[in-house]
Formats: structure tokens, C-alpha cells, sequence
């Protein structure tokens, strides 16, 4: 091949070429010339390249450094050491960005393939110098956070756009519990909500309009099992995911099992499916799926004890093995992992 060779090529060209490289190329290719640059930083390659990118896993662990992994074949991507360390788990992906908590009023929005982290503090009310964080959701460019008021017990939703640089309060929220990390479907944040002494719905926040709505959750969880404690809700493949696990001391047959349903129809509540009934390890309180394969096999994060794991769940065999991705020196309760799609797109154009 001649020196000159790239030199030639149409830029078109060029950048498909580096659409099909590996994620890690692309940022030493910046550093060749600034014609590869502009192509590299340019709107429409950064916009392409995420259309292409695929799924991959995060995680943190006790060194405080961040790991990214491809999800097919586990390989590296990128590694550095966050300025933060993590509160809970690690659920507001949205389109490359990771939201995460690394104070009791403090959030971060991170991208973990630019490196690039916007601090944000949490909102607070004139009469109280804090106020109790009931949920989080990421979707879209919004960042959604549900308090509570120590002095009257009611909840506000407050709902930060990136590039604004400040919160919106919207009072009002017309349901009395809110639980857990948002799952981001059909344009609507979800969460699990109780209203008034029924614990069986799901609220939706909808982004575009900033109204909320609600429909039942599925009616066994709801009829038969305590719906709160070891339940998670989870975006997936387009569909809203509903996990439950069933301890040994609250199951009738004396044995750990998780369920799990899917909405094939999203907001119809005759559409859920119960899909899985999973014997998992005791001692598991939550499940969150990250990939369903083709042939029904699903890749999963249990927390088990505090401490989170992959599992690995064949749909053929009915068993799970787990996999160890956090290495011999991250085997502590404090690891934290979630899935997200890499994107080259800056916090600083938002």
C-alpha cells in the first residue's frame, strides 16, 4: 500500500473505515493528523458511530476505577480512575452517558469513553438544607429526580436538562411511595409506586410533556408476593422488564426463584407475559437483565449479600453460571456494574 493511500480517500471513505474499527482506535486516530480530527469529531461521524455502537458493561470496584467491557467477548475498552466513589448502584444509562451518585447530594453525568464528568448537585429546598432522594431516572437529555420533604412528607419531582445548568420543580407528585433507578421506555421514565394502600402500579413519567401516568404492575406479583422488597423494573429490547425475587422465607415452596415478566404491549396491562421462573442462588435480593439472546438465554446482574455479579442464565439447560469480569482484587461488596453504549458524543456540546 502506498504512504500516500488515506491520503487520497474521499472522506466518506475514510470514515467509514473507522466505523468499523474498535472503540479504543478511534481516539488514538485523532492524534494522527487534524484532518482525521475534524472527521473524528465531527457531528455526523459521532452520530453514525453510536447508530453502529454496541452494548457494553461498566463497572467500579473498590480501586474506584472505572472499567468498560465489550459485551460480546468481554474485551477491554477503556479504564481510568474516577475523580468519585460511586453511591448504589450504577442503573441511569441513557445514550452513552452514565448518571450516578457520589454524594448524599451530589450526582455526576459521565461518559466513560470521553472521560468526561459534569458534576451536579442535587436539589434542595429554601426551608431544608436536604431533602431525602426517594428515585433517580435518566432519559433523553433530562435528569429526574424524586424527593421527599422532611417537614410534610410529600414528594416533588425535580427534572434537570443537561446543558441548562439548573433544576425544575414540579409539584404535585400524585402517588405517596417511589422506589429504585428509572427505566426509560417509550419516552417515559418508570419506576414502582404505591398509591394509597395499593402497591401494584408502576408510574410513568413522560419527558416530553412532564406528566405522569400509571398502570398495574402484573397481578400475580401484586396478589400474592410483597411487591416492593426484591422487585426491579428494567428496560429492555424495547419492552419494559419486570423482575421479582422471591425469598426462601417469603415463597410458598420454600425455595429462591426469581419471575420474570415482560409488557409485549407497552401501557396495555393485559400484555404482560410471565417468561422466566429462575431458581437462583439464596441469599439473592435483586435482579436486573442485561442482554436476551436470540435463543432465550439471558445475561444477568444479581445482587447477592450487597454485592452484585454477572450470571449467566441458559434458557435450553434451565442453570446459571456466574462470571467473573471483576478480576481476583474487585471481589467485594463495593463492585457496581451496569451496560451502556459507547459514544464519543461531549458533555461540553450539550
Amino acid at each position: 500500500m502506498k504512504p500516500d493511500f488515506f491520503k487520497n480517500l474521499p472522506l466518506e471513505i475514510i470514515a467509514e473505515i473507522f466505523l468499523r474499527l474498535p472503540v479504543v482506535s478511534i481516539p488514538i486516530s485523532k492524534c494522527v493528523c487534524k484532518r482525521w480530527l475534524h472527521l473524528l469529531e465531527s457531528d455526523a461521524f459521532v452520530k453514525s458511530h453510536f447508530a453502529r455502537s454496541a452494548p457494553a458493561l461498566v463497572f467500579v470496584g473498590d480501586s474506584n476505577q472505572l472499567k468498560v467491557l465489550e459485551l460480546e467477548g468481554y474485551n477491554p475498552l477503556t479504564k481510568y480512575d474516577f475523580p468519585y466513589r460511586f453511591i448504589g448502584r450504577i442503573r441511569n444509562c441513557f445514550n452513552g452517558f452514565l448518571v450516578v451518585r457520589v454524594g448524599f447530594n451530589k450526582l455526576c453525568v459521565c461518559n466513560p469513553i470521553t472521560r468526561e464528568v459534569l458534576e451536579l448537585d442535587l436539589p434542595t429546598d429554601p426551608q431544608q438544607s436536604t431533602l431525602e432522594v426517594s428515585a433517580l431516572g435518566f432519559g433523553a437529555s433530562e435528569v429526574v429526580c424524586i424527593k421527599r420533604r422532611p417537614y410534610d412528607d410529600k414528594l416533588d419531582c425535580h427534572v434537570y436538562t443537561l446543558g441548562t445548568g439548573s433544576w425544575r420543580r414540579l409539584e404535585g407528585i400524585p402517588f405517596n411511595y417511589h422506589s429504585g433507578s428509572g427505566a426509560f421506555v417509550n419516552g417515559n421514565l418508570h419506576w414502582l409506586a404505591t398509591i394509597g394502600e395499593d402497591s401494584s402500579w408502576i408510574s410513568c413519567f413522560d419527558l416530553e410533556t412532564e406528566c405522569f401516568s400509571f398502570f398495574k404492575a402484573p397481578p400475580y406479583h401484586a396478589q400474592e408476593l410483597p411487591f416492593i422488597r426484591g422487585t426491579t423494573i428494567s428496560a429492555m429490547s424495547g419492552c419494559l422488564w419486570f423482575c421479582k425475587v422471591a425469598s426462601e422465607y417469603e415463597s410458598y415452596g420454600g425455595r429462591c426463584e426469581l419471575t420474570v415478566w415482560i409488557m409485549k404491549e407497552y401501557g396495555v396491562d393485559e400484555s404482560w407475559s410471565m417468561e422466566y421462573v429462575i431458581p437462583i442462588d439464596d441469599g439473592s435480593t435483586y435482579v436486573d437483565p442485561i442482554k436476551v439472546f436470540e435463543n432465550g438465554d439471558l445475561l444477568m446482574l444479581v445482587t447477592v449479600y450487597f454485592s452484585e455479579r454477572l450470571f449467566y442464565y441458559s434458557n435450553k439447560t434451565k442453570t446459571m453460571q456466574s462470571i467473573d469480569l471483576f478480576g481476583a482484587g474487585e471481589t467485594s461488596d463495593r463492585v457496581k456494574c451496569g451496560l451502556f453504549t459507547p459514544t464519543f458524543v461531549s458533555l461540553k456540546t450539550l
